[in-house]
């Protein structure tokens, strides 16, 4: 899909119906199916692992206490796949040019330099995490509970140091809110069709 417009939106309104309903959840399936690639940023087994890790385990106190954990992990995990197939989707700044198109160059540009800074530290913190095993396995040694917590802070510390060179550049570039930028899209007809879609698949689920 090719205008982030309507991948931000398709995803904001199937991940909502698929959180309400197993109707919206089974809908949302149905239309990743057919209208995506099916590519998600979900690359081996240990990731997979480590981001249904909390689902499951909501899921089983939901159940636990009397909920219906099952259905739980279900619409959970579809709003996941979703989230997971629009970011191996993006491309650096598509979340600047939204901004902009929809709220304009002023709080639009500041809201979409805070979502792209956002993206872009946590891409730099498991980078970082991974060069981190890396290391650790060269030296015959795993990430651990013994190790874990140094590691944490060193990320920390790597972080906030980069926190702090991007402010000063911002600074130093006389940044005081606002920015002059003109979003451009390229609308296919297939993303014009997956984006009726998914409005569809939104009212049908909101009327049963």
């Amino acid at each position: 899909m090719q205008d982030p417009r309507i991948r931000l939106g398709g995803v904001l309104l199937l991940s909502i119906v698929s959180f309400l309903s197993l109707t919206g959840a089974a809908l949302t399936m149905f239309w990743w199916l057919i209208s995506t690639d099916r590519r998600t940023s979900i690359r081996d087994l240990r990731t997979c692992a480590l981001v249904f890790m909390l689902p499951v385990i909501a899921a089983m106190a939901t159940q636990w206490s009397g909920g219906d954990g099952v259905s739980y992990i279900i619409r959970i995990s579809v709003v996941l796949v979703i989230a997971s197939w629009a970011y191996s989707e993006r491309y650096p700044g598509e979340l600047l040019d939204v901004s902009v198109w929809l709220f304009g160059k002023r709080f639009g540009f500041d809201l979409g330099l805070v979502g792209e800074m956002s993206i872009s530290t946590t891409e730099i913190l498991l980078d970082e995490l991974r060069r981190t095993r890396i290391a650790l396995s060269q030296k015959g040694q795993r990430l651990s509970g013994t190790n874990l917590p140094p590691v944490i802070a060193s990320l920390l510390v790597r972080q906030l140091r980069l926190a702090r060179e991007r402010a000063g550049v911002l600074a130093i570039r006389g940044y005081r809110g606002g920015g002059s930028l003109c979003p451009s899209f390229v609308t296919l007809s297939s993303d014009i069709a997956a984006g009726a879609f998914c409005v569809l698949i939104f009212t049908v689920s909101l009327m049963t």
